[in-house]
């Protein structure tokens, strides 16, 4: 028999994506418990800890409120209108940005249990983009009694908060992926983002408006440009929905979702092909 005719070994077939999808659903009780392990870390299973909840971003608010609101005459249209649209942006962004920062250490923080035992490592990052919408309802609660106080009580139109927070979850959890694959190859990698929250926190719609008469920011003819970064349409959306009383932006919500769609399946994709290397390099 010649060589040539003897069976070729191509080694073990990859999994498809939709198989590491079912083992990573199988891990929900693990997830879960990653989730109360996060809220306990942060006290935040504790009276005390929620309180801290409720006032975190209310001091943060007051910070960004005399910064930009009245020491860069943000706050001219009206301050209970910029209080509402500034709380609105924090809150919608600490949940990215805290997701995101804790994401990308998430496997070199746990190379124990990455090195010893056999299991999708996809439940860290998912495990933090849930604890992290934990604090961002906290939030929520907090910004709907402020609108009540303000005599900006929301309507039926808030109900598109469900739909709002699943697309922002969805894009988190892509995001987190991505982070948590590069960080765990590259020690840099939390320094780099880092800086690229920080630009991101700038470059979206916060602490200035970017629509309507005050708007004076940014350029009318790179608003859509502008619009192309996925949060801001979140955050315009979130405006609208609970202190405009109208619905969102049909299309803006449709790109929204539809970005939010792309990035966690190219994350989920990326993070699961590199699971087998991880060992190696943390």
């Amino acid at each position: 028999m010649s060589v040539s005719s003897l069976p070729m070994s191509t080694g073990p077939r990859p999994e498809s994506l939709w198989l590491r999808c079912r083992r990573l659903y199988e891990r929900r009780e693990t997830i879960w418990y990653l989730v109360g392990a996060n809220l306990k870390a942060g006290h935040r299973n504790k009276t005390l800890g929620n309180l801290w909840n409720l006032l975190d971003p209310l001091a943060s608010l007051a910070v960004y409120y005399l910064v930009f609101g009245i020491w860069l005459n943000q706050a001219r249209r009206g301050t209970a209108d910029y209080l509402i649209y500034l709380f609105t942006g924090v809150l919608a962004w600490r949940f990215l940005d805290g997701a995101l920062a804790q994401a990308v250490n998430c496997i070199r923080s746990n190379r124990g249990l990455v090195s010893e035992i056999n299991f999708p490592k996809a439940v860290f990052p998912l495990a933090i983009c849930l604890s992290r919408l934990y604090d961002f309802l906290w939030g929520l609660l907090v910004l709907l009694v402020v609108l009540v106080l303000v005599d900006r009580a929301p309507t039926l139109h808030a109900l598109w908060l469900g739909p709002l927070i699943c697309m922002q979850l969805l894009l988190t959890m892509g995001l987190a992926f991505i982070v948590a694959y590069l960080g765990a190859f590259f020690a840099d990698t939390a320094n780099i983002m880092t800086v690229v929250l920080r630009l991101g926190f700038y470059a979206s719609p916060i602490l200035y408006y970017v629509r309507g008469p005050h708007a004076t920011r940014i350029p009318e003819k790179y608003l859509a440009i502008y619009m192309l970064n996925p949060m801001a349409g979140l955050m315009e959306s979130y405006r609208a929905a609970l202190a405009g009383h109208q619905h969102p932006d049909p299309w803006q919500m449709l790109y929204v979702l539809g970005v939010a769609l792309a990035v966690l399946i190219a994350g989920y994709g990326i993070f699961s092909r590199g699971e087998g290397k991880f060992a190696k390099y943390v």
